[in-house]
């Protein structure tokens, strides 16, 4: 006489706990970790801007990160620091001028291997969809020029001799000379504080060269 069957063996389940800590535990521990590193970033980034009266906004629009103002040498400018699709920083520094540019004129760095989605209006929302034509003019050593035949902006003797300054730690760098701006973009996080002062000085003597101020000027 066969004995009879074995009752199948009840398989467990994944405990109760294991559950809560995988998907209730560690994602509010990741959360709170990452929003106290992020409030300790901003407490810090607006102690920097602050010691050089400069204000630090959140933005957190389209690609923008923060946005920084502020006056420089008695000139007031606006940076962003910005997003890149599919990862990577980027920073871009404006000072605006009174008579707008006819056309965007471009000088950017060889090592940047730029396109023209990287370039576009200080908050990002409106980006290029093309680079001026590659120009055939005497480039400061390691620029390209990118800009329409003739355009006058290159005419200025003062600015071929403030654009070879170009601050070399803070290459890749690009100027655009375009709409009622002079704008600096950069790779990598926005510089803070003391490390972006030698981008804003050069972006202050390019402004300079279009609108010199009074001989009595501070």
């Amino acid at each position: 006489m066969s004995s009879p069957p074995l009752p199948p063996k009840s398989t467990k389940g994944t405990p109760a706990w294991v559950v809560l800590a995988i998907f209730v535990v560690v994602p509010l521990v990741l959360a709170f970790v990452i929003s106290r590193q992020a409030g300790a970033q901003q407490i810090r980034r607006k102690a920097i801007a602050k010691s050089y009266n400069w204000a630090v906004e959140n933005k957190n629009e389209g690609q923008v990160g923060w946005i920084l103002r502020g006056f420089h040498r008695d000139r007031p400018f606006e940076a962003v620091a910005l997003l890149r699709e599919g990862g990577g920083d980027a920073w871009r520094a404006r000072i605006a001028v009174r008579q707008p540019f006819g056309s965007w004129a471009l000088v950017a760095s060889k090592d940047g291997a730029w396109q023209a989605k990287d370039f576009g209006t200080i908050s990002t929302l409106v980006t290029r969809t093309a680079l001026p034509p590659a120009a055939s003019l005497d480039a400061p050593e390691g620029f390209d020029v990118y800009a329409q035949p003739g355009d006058a902006v290159f005419a200025l003797d003062a600015l071929k001799r403030v654009l070879p300054r170009a601050p070399e730690g803070l290459r890749p760098l690009a100027v655009s000379f375009v709409d009622d701006g002079v704008v600096l973009d950069g790779r990598g996080p926005l510089p803070e504080g003391q490390a972006l002062i030698p981008a804003l000085d050069y972006l202050v003597d390019l402004v300079d060269c279009f609108e010199p101020r009074d001989a009595g000027a501070p």
